[in-house]
């Protein structure tokens, strides 16, 4: 069967591949040609590498294909080399053809016997020498490309062919590229002895195309299944076969497709009933069957009198064996095979491998296992069991994942199994509680506040101090939500709490504490965590009163009490060794150094929870939180590639949710500083109404939506709407340090405003300034304010110890300045700084602006035409090359994300500082390069 191309799918994680090829293929056209074999297993990509290879050739350029087939009994004889010849004669002609194949040209007729009459006595063992002729023939008229796929295929004639090309490509204007299945060829396979040979004589290179990671699979998966695809299932179902992701995103949420389940079953198929069988029972396993487990669910007699069957799946290629059991090759080939177990064979598998687990000591893994194969056996009353167990298991042990699998499963028999709470072990009301945890561990925000309100619904009037806690679940993450409501939940769950259950009332103080710290409520924070710490020691629960000791420790920080840092470090003593305790002090502490201006420590703290996170096989929303901290520190520090990398792969990996706000706002502001000015308004514009709305929960979303907002609106040259998005900063909405990178954006707007002859109060941002002052990062902050507005030096902002960019911004604008002056060797000198600083760390746009700037230096200054000349702004100067292209000031707007009344004004002024009187004018101007400054 042909390897199914992905054409329809974006080229992903081959760049370094398809680089290859293309200096292969250079070298070709320059007289230095050479042979290139690539190798891969089924579906990762070999075919369309090759096809994006051959789409950039040129028209000049001739490129012959042929492909190797498998006829069921062995490969069909010339398939290949009858490509090669059919793509000949339809592009050359049938004349053309046999004039330069030569007097061996009817040797050919063997190949493609309507080609040419074939003379009695012609030896048709010269077919492959005839056409290595004709194709070395070709080439030296023009470069020639040929393509041999599917080389596991081959016969005789088509090795031949291979070997005979890679030896002679060197002298010619010819590159020859073949595809093959690694696990096709075994080492007993033919076309293995003759690559080898080829390679050891360097006639022959081999290219290996591996697996996508994971990143990359996200991206492969974006692009055809597009948002909202079950992305992490994507990642581990596919392997990293590009093939796969393509089949499985055309089908999300559903059973292996046909069309791909018919390709994993070919190899199945054709072993003999003794192997399909021993197969089918590895696959009841999982993915992976040990010896030991396989011998107590058969008997150790079965398995020995299996071996012969073993070893035949083994050389098909379905099953490896490894030191202590069986794996199939590909796990979506497991999921295939054991959809051909019959009924009665699943339940008798399955019914065996639970027996055999349970006969083992219980560990997570093993109780997961457990409930899987009870499952499959369909016995659900022990299914169900199992499920309960395992979930209340991975959650003790902060696997999250196992916990939301079980807990899902548990949900989903409850109704089918009789008396199940005696047999779960618990009510269904506390089922939905504990999955409504999982769930919003994982992430599944919205899920779980549905699953959380149903556990509201069932739970018994009397359990006062239940309903309290479930109902203070619904409030918390009905404020993840970004839904204000849930502060009168919180309050009525309050009222619920029996006056002699201090443990209850410490929990849902603590819940009260952390959504008045997360809103900036510091005097509601701070009397909420004292009184549930006292509840907390009442009770005699350390995990709790670490939390609240570390909520309380940040409230604190926030309004500026710089001494609170000692008690994260008492929170991080009280926890102990509880899991929940441990990653809050590692989120808040690492979250504190980022505002405290200490991003090194910062980093450090994020990766040390991150990688405890990771030992704990803790969920992705809480190792999310944990990278996304220290995603924010390497912001800080300059390391701009490494952040957008993991903000590309991971925020699409985050359900909808406050932190998935936070994260699409850090990586929006990203790409605009990256320069990609246009792709992060396209960014603000689909997500603003949704950032706007968790603002009003979250001290945090509102400082940093308020910054990037207006930043993105002055790159429009929308001064009002910076003005407007700057405004919490100056009020009561905005305290301590998230006041500080607002205020600096506010000092750019009011100078932009007045330069655009505005009047625009002040006073107000000043006195927030004047506010801060005791904070660490206040200096930089205030340095910038004052640069903005004319009233201090950029050297301040470029020596003092910010966020990476400020250096480089500062750079820039101490460049423009100078360059205003007229001091243009020092301000080639700065915009140099400017440029080298924003390059090393990524910083687009500064370093297109810095550029921009530069250019004007060499230009001598003019004064032509006789209106008012002027030097142009950097956005005169690109709404004057839309004039030169012939745009309208409509056409102008939609491309700049500005309004048509600012693209007018922006004309007029460059047709009075150029001294013309039309655009045409202007636009002669524009091409000429005659321009002010």
């Amino acid at each position: 069967m042909q390897e199914a191309a992905t054409t329809r799918a974006p080229l992903v994680g081959r760049a370094e591949e398809l680089a290859r090829l293309r200096a292969s293929l250079d070298a070709a056209r320059a007289g230095t040609g050479s042979a290139v074999v690539v190798a891969g297993e089924a579906g990762i990509g070999k075919t369309r590498l090759v096809d994006e290879l051959v789409a950039g050739l040129r028209a000049d350029e001739l490129v012959l294909r042929g492909q190797c087939t498998d006829s069921g009994s062995g490969p069909v004889p010339f398939a290949a080399l009858a490509g090669l010849l059919h793509d000949a004669v339809e592009t050359l002609g049938p004349r053309a053809v046999l004039d330069a194949a030569g007097p061996a040209a009817d040797a050919l007729g063997a190949v493609a016997p309507g080609l040419v009459e074939v003379r009695p006595g012609v030896d048709a063992g010269r077919a492959p020498e005839a056409l290595v002729d004709l194709l070395v023939a070709l080439a030296a008229r023009r470069p020639v490309v040929v393509v041999l796929e599917d080389l596991h295929w081959s016969d005789d004639a088509t090795r031949t062919v291979l070997a005979r090309l890679a030896r002679v490509a060197a002298r010619a204007a010819l590159l020859v590229v073949a595809t093959y299945r690694s696990e096709d060829a075994d080492r007993r396979h033919p076309v293995r002895a003759l690559l080898a040979e080829l390679t050891r004589s360097r006639a022959l290179t081999q290219l290996d195309v591996p697996r996508l990671g994971a990143d990359q699979v996200v991206e492969l998966a974006r692009a055809l299944a597009g948002p909202g695809a079950p992305l992490d299932e994507l990642v581990e179902r596919s392997e990293g076969v590009p093939f796969y992701v393509e089949e499985l995103a055309g089908a999300a949420g559903t059973a292996v497709p046909e069309s791909l389940r018919d390709l994993l079953l070919l190899r199945y198929l054709r072993l003999g009933d003794d192997a399909r069988a021993f197969c089918r029972a590895v696959a009841a396993a999982g993915q992976r069957a040990p010896y030991d487990l396989l011998a107590a669910a058969l008997g150790e007699d079965a398995l020995t009198a299996a071996e012969e069957a073993a070893r035949a799946a083994v050389d098909a290629g379905v099953l490896r064996a490894d030191a202590d059991g069986y794996r199939f090759r590909h796990a979506l080939m497991q999921e295939a095979v054991a959809g051909e177990l019959l009924p009665g064979e699943r339940r008798r598998l399955h019914t065996a491998y639970a027996r055999a687990l349970e006969a083992r000591p219980a560990t997570l893994a093993r109780l997961a296992e457990i409930a899987d194969h009870w499952w499959g056996a369909r016995v659900l009353d022990r299914a169900l069991a199992a499920a309960v167990a395992g979930h209340a298991a991975a959650e003790a042990d902060a696997a999250t994942q196992s916990a939301l699998t079980l807990g899902e499963r548990a949900l989903e028999l409850w109704d089918l199994v009789p008396d199940a709470e005696a047999v779960a072990g618990i009510p269904h009301h506390e089922l939905l509680r504990r999955l409504a945890d999982t769930l919003h561990a994982s992430t599944h925000l919205h899920r779980a506040l549905a699953v959380a309100r149903e556990a509201l619904a069932e739970w018994p009037a009397g359990d006062r101090s239940g309903r309290a806690r479930v109902l203070a679940a619904v409030s918390y993450y009905t404020g993840r939500t970004g839904d204000d409501h849930g502060r009168v939940l919180l309050e009525e769950a309050l009222q619920l709490v029996p006056d002699d259950d201090p443990a209850a009332r410490a929990e849902l103080l603590l819940v009260k504490a952390r959504a008045a710290m997360l809103a900036g409520r510091h005097a509601e924070t701070e009397e909420a965590a004292s009184a549930g710490l006292a509840a907390a020691r009442a009770a005699g629960d350390a995990a709790t009163a670490s939390v609240l000791v570390n909520v309380r420790a940040m409230s604190r920080i926030n309004r500026g009490d710089l001494g609170a840092t000692a008690d994260l470090e008492e929170a991080r003593r009280l926890a102990g060794d509880d899991w929940f305790a441990v990653s809050r002090y590692y989120t808040n502490a690492s979250d504190a150094y980022v505002k405290l201006g200490d991003a090194t420590r910062a980093l450090e703290l994020a990766s040390q929870g991150a990688e405890l996170a990771l030992r704990q096989g803790a969920g992705w929303g809480i190792r999310a939180m944990l990278e996304g901290n220290a995603a924010e520190a390497l912001l800080a520090l300059g390391r701009w590639d490494e952040a957008d990398a993991w903000y590309e792969r991971s925020v699409p990996l985050v359900s909808p949710s406050t932190f998935a706000v936070y994260l699409h706002e850090r990586w929006t502001w990203l790409t605009l500083w990256r320069g990609r000015v246009a792709e992060a308004q396209a960014m603000a514009r689909a997500r603003q109404g949704l950032w706007l709305q968790h603002a009003r929960n979250e001290m945090q979303i509102r400082s940093r939506v308020s910054g990037t907002l207006a930043e993105l609106a002055l790159e429009r040259d929308d001064v009002d709407a910076a003005l407007a998005a700057v405004a919490p900063a100056a009020g009561g909405a905005l305290g301590g340090h998230y006041r500080l990178p607002v205020l600096g954006v506010a000092g750019r707007a009011v100078a932009r405003a007045r330069a655009a002859g505005r009047e625009v109060d002040d006073e107000p941002f000043r006195r927030a300034l004047a506010d801060c002052a005791g904070w660490p990062t206040s200096g930089v902050w205030s340095a910038l304010f004052a640069a903005e507005l004319g009233e201090g030096p950029w050297s301040a902002v470029a020596e003092a110890d910010g966020p990476a960019h400020l250096r480089p911004y500062a750079l820039l604008r101490q460049g423009e300045a100078l360059l205003a002056a007229g001091d243009r060797p020092a301000a080639r000198e700065q915009l140099a700084a400017a440029t080298a600083t924003a390059t090393a760390i990524g910083c687009g746009l500064v370093v297109a602006r810095a550029r921009a700037a530069g250019a004007g230096l060499a230009t001598p200054e003019r004064r032509d035409g006789g209106g008012e000349p002027g030097r142009l702004t950097d956005r005169e100067r690109q709404v004057l090359d839309l004039v030169a292209e012939g745009l309208t000031n409509g056409q102008i707007a939609d491309r700049l994300f500005i309004s048509r009344k600012t693209a007018s004004v922006h004309v007029s002024a460059i047709l009075r500082k150029l001294g013309v009187t039309s655009r045409t004018e202007a636009a002669v101007r524009a091409r000429s390069g005659a321009l002010p400054g």
